[in-house]
C-alpha cells in the first residue's frame, strides 16, 4: 500500500516563483536573493524550515518521523534539486504510515493555506481537487489499512516497516550477487 499522501499545487499564473520567494515560507529572506513578490511570506506560520534544498515541518514530539510534511519545488511535474526555479508548482508529501493520525489536520491547515494563494490549482491522485476530502478519505484509508494490521501510523513499529523492506530488498540482492559470484568460481574451477 502507498502511505504517502501527495498534493502538487500547480501555478497557473503567468510569473512563476523562484527559490527566493518561496524562501519566504521560513518567514525570513533569503540572505543572498532578493524575493519579488512577498506572496509566500503568508506561509510562515505554518512552520516550514529550509531542509537543503527543500521544505519541512519537524515533529518536536517524540513519536512519528522528524518531519511531518514535507514540501517540495516542482518542474514539469518533477521535483527538483539545487535549482533555484522559476518553478510551476510545489508538493506537499505527508505518510500517513509514519504520522501519529491527528497530524492530518496540519496537513489540512498547509492544504487550506496554500489552495489560498492566488492563480493555485490543486491536483491529488491525477486529478483537480478543491476541498480536503479525498486527501482525508486517502489518510483514512491508509490508517485504516495499518490499524488492521496492528500497527497504529506513528509508532515506533510504523517507522520500522519501510526500513524494513528496504532492508530485506538489498539483502536479497546481496544473497543474489553473492550466490551469482559463487556459481561463477565453481563453474570456473571446474573447467
Amino acid at each position: 500500500m502507498e502511505n504517502d499522501i501527495l498534493i502538487d499545487f500547480r501555478f497557473i499564473a503567468k510569473e512563476k516563483p523562484r527559490f527566493s520567494e518561496l524562501f519566504l515560507i521560513t518567514g525570513e529572506e533569503h540572505p543572498k536573493f532578493p524575493a519579488r513578490s512577498q506572496t509566500f511570506a503568508q506561509l510562515a506560520p505554518l512552520g516550514f524550515e529550509q531542509l537543503d534544498d527543500f521544505f519541512g515541518i519537524l515533529n518536536d514530539e517524540e513519536t512519528g518521523d522528524d518531519v511531518l510534511i514535507w514540501l517540495f519545488p516542482m518542474f514539469n511535474g518533477e521535483e527538483v534539486f539545487h535549482n533555484s526555479g522559476p518553478f510551476d508548482a510545489i508538493r506537499l508529501s505527508y505518510s500517513a504510515l509514519r504520522n501519529a493520525p491527528a497530524n492530518i489536520s496540519l496537513l489540512e491547515t498547509c492544504f487550506n493555506a496554500i489552495k489560498a494563494l492566488p492563480d493555485v490549482e490543486v491536483r491529488f491522485e491525477e486529478g483537480k481537487i478543491t476541498s480536503f476530502e479525498a486527501v482525508q478519505k486517502k489518510n483514512d484509508e491508509i490508517v485504516a489499512h495499518w490499524r488492521a494490521n496492528n500497527i497504529e501510523p506513528g509508532s515506533d513499529e510504523s517507522l520500522l516497516i519501510e526500513e524494513d523492506e528496504d532492508d530485506w530488498d538489498e539483502d536479497e540482492d546481496e544473497d543474489w550477487d553473492e550466490s551469482e559470484e559463487w556459481e561463477d568460481d565453481t563453474d570456473t574451477k571446474k573447467k
